[in-house]
């Protein structure tokens, strides 16, 4: 017969290789908080991967607005009503004559800044004789998240402009205008670096009034 001191060695043995409640308890809380701090980090990269994102939409969406606007300051001409070439040369608005499209005709166009965003506005001349209805203006958001603040958007230039010329004062006269450079302050949403904001920049010379081209 099995020493009864045996049987209880072995089953006492046996209780004593599982895992008490407070053990189960504190390896589970060990393990939930592992999860949550590795599930808070994939929402943080993921948080910040958008932001990223985003940034580099928007700084994209600058280049090309600039790019465009370049395009078409350069091409402004007299407009079909016979005014002059540039309209209004404000601080955060400016307004010239430019064929922007694919007609013969001369479209009003207008770059603005306003609350933050920066919109542009298409006037097409109808009627005849051609007229610049204001009221069927067309007008689009170019540009999300503008930090310019009250920062001049458009700069302007004379003649003698080379690239390191101080610019126009405001109130500017617009016969003195021959080459407009656009300033946009992107915002750093993403914050990659320690800066606000990220500035794109770019200009064109008004052909059709250059009057120093030989030099």
């Amino acid at each position: 017969m099995m020493n009864k001191s045996k049987v209880k060695s072995r089953k006492s043995k046996v209780g004593q290789s599982g895992f008490t409640l407070i053990e189960v308890m504190i390896s589970v809380g060990i393990f939930t908080m592992l999860a949550g701090g590795i599930i808070g980090l994939i929402g943080v990269m993921l948080r910040d991967a958008r932001k990223q994102d985003a940034l580099l939409t928007a700084t994209d969406q600058a280049r090309k607005v600039s790019f465009r606007f370049a395009n078409e300051i350069r091409d402004a001409e007299t407009s079909n009503t016979g005014a002059y070439p540039l309209d209004t040369a404000g601080a955060q608005s400016i307004i010239f004559y430019s064929n922007v499209d694919t007609d013969v005709q001369i479209e009003r166009v207008r770059y603005y800044l306003s609350a933050g965003k920066l919109y542009r506005g298409v006037v097409n001349p109808t009627g005849s004789p051609l007229t610049y209805n204001l009221g069927t203006e067309v007008v689009t958001t170019l540009q999300d998240s503008v930090a310019n603040g009250s920062a001049a958007v458009f700069h302007y230039y004379d003649d003698d402009y080379t690239g390191t010329e101080a610019e126009l004062t405001q109130p500017v006269s617009i016969v003195n205008v021959r080459h407009v450079k656009m300033e946009l302050r992107v915002t750093n949403a993403g914050g990659i670096t320690s800066t606000n904001y990220f500035t794109i920049t770019n200009s064109g010379s008004l052909r059709n009034l250059k009057t120093n081209l030989g030099e």
